[in-house]
């Protein structure tokens, strides 16, 4: 009954078409948005000029904080211990429109 379409700024703005990168129309869709960024959202039965649309503003995680090493022989840590693994910026969002009519 209602499909999404992934669109650019313009596609957004003026409810069309403009930069489709996905359309999902399931009901039961989830997206995964794996970048930072501006994602668009838009309702494709026309329903965006009532207000059937969102755009979602993702931002990448901050780094966590480096805790003092203590090593109790006075020693440096070794390279391996000195390594933190960077948090990717993955986020996943389920879109899901739906009215109660």
């Amino acid at each position: 009954m209602y499909n999404v379409f992934e669109v650019n700024k313009t596609g957004y703005d003026n409810c069309t078409m403009d930069g489709v990168a996905g359309n999902w129309s399931s009901g039961k869709d989830f997206i995964t948005l794996t970048r930072p960024g501006e994602y668009y959202f838009i309702c494709g039965n026309g329903l965006c000029f009532s207000g059937m649309k969102v755009s979602i503003k993702v931002i990448p995680l901050p780094s966590p904080p480096v805790s003092p090493s203590h090593s109790p022989s006075g020693h440096s840590p070794s390279a391996a211990g000195s390594y933190r693994a960077p948090l990717a910026g993955l986020f996943a969002i389920a879109v899901w429109i739906g009215f109660w009519i």
